[in-house]
């Protein structure tokens, strides 16, 4: 999932559900959303900021301290939420490299079936990456008028 997806969904929720959305709000939810992929930078992809012993205290933190630290900490639970089915989380890295995700698989119409499938691997070693940005601008296109049309 590419970071236009991951700060435009869970700004999408929060325009919608919030009763008094505010831009700072907004900015520490998006800033949360795609915090976790500075990892990028280590050695493997999903590892220290995808694993939740940096989140939870983060979370407890932004329990404590209210909005917008709670908000960036939502913004963080958002992405390994999103990540869990595109891929694997190692929940508990770096003390184990191991990591769970959830693939679902929808075919049809004529054998219409849905199958759902636990994965369990190490994270992908560090690459490269290419950002194609197709359907995932237009979300972000939407988040952002939304954002304009909430704020205004």
């Amino acid at each position: 999932m590419d970071p236009l997806e991951h700060a435009s969904i869970p700004s999408l929720v929060y325009l919608a559900l919030s009763g008094e959305p505010t831009l700072a709000g907004l900015t520490a939810l998006a800033l949360g959303a795609v915090f976790p992929d500075l990892d990028a930078l280590a050695e493997e992809h999903r590892s220290y900021l995808h694993s939740l012993l940096p989140f939870l205290p983060i979370l407890l933190l932004g329990l404590h301290l209210g909005s917008p630290f709670l908000l960036f900490a939502l913004g963080w639970g958002s992405h390994l939420f999103l990540d869990f089915f595109t891929g694997v989380v190692p929940v508990a890295y770096p003390l184990s490299r191991r990591g769970w995700g959830l693939s679902i698989t929808v075919t049809g119409p004529g054998n219409f079936r849905i199958r759902a499938e636990i994965i369990e691997r190490y994270p992908d070693e560090r690459h490269d990456y290419r950002l194609e940005i197709g359907g995932s601008f237009a979300l972000a296109l939407l988040a952002i008028l939304t954002a304009i049309i909430r704020l205004h």
